[in-house]
């Protein structure tokens, strides 16, 4: 399971995952899914990103950008950007009494095929 989130560059769903998973192990269950992707959490492979509608998990830990469209609900991430999110994380933590544990950088808008279709 934790190759099915980690080669996913689509930050799948825990139904996404329970679905590529199923195609290679048929009697797993979805409370497998559940347990593995908390385990894998801990473990700082994954993380889990919440949405409004339901999470997706993403395991590049590394600061950087999610491009999250409105229209198809795709979540993927930005192919630039990352220096700028690393630069904003370190000035917080060099410049401020907050003790950073995490970040997270959203864009919302539209995918290019979203975009053409509206």
């Amino acid at each position: 399971m934790p190759k099915v989130v980690v080669n996913s560059a689509d930050h799948p769903t825990v139904r996404d995952i329970f679905e590529r998973v199923r195609d290679f192990f048929p009697y797993v269950t979805l409370a497998t899914v559940y347990s593995t992707l908390a385990l894998l959490e801990r473990a700082g492979i994954v993380r889990e990103l919440p949405f409004q509608k339901q999470s997706r998990y993403d395991a590049n830990l590394s600061p950087h950008a999610n491009l999250v469209c409105l229209g198809c609900g795709a979540v993927v991430d930005a192919e630039v950007g990352q220096e700028g999110v690393a630069d904003l994380e370190r000035a917080v933590g060099e410049n401020t009494d907050f003790h950073i544990s995490s970040q997270r950088v959203d864009f919302y808008g539209y995918c290019e095929g979203c975009a053409r279709d509206n």
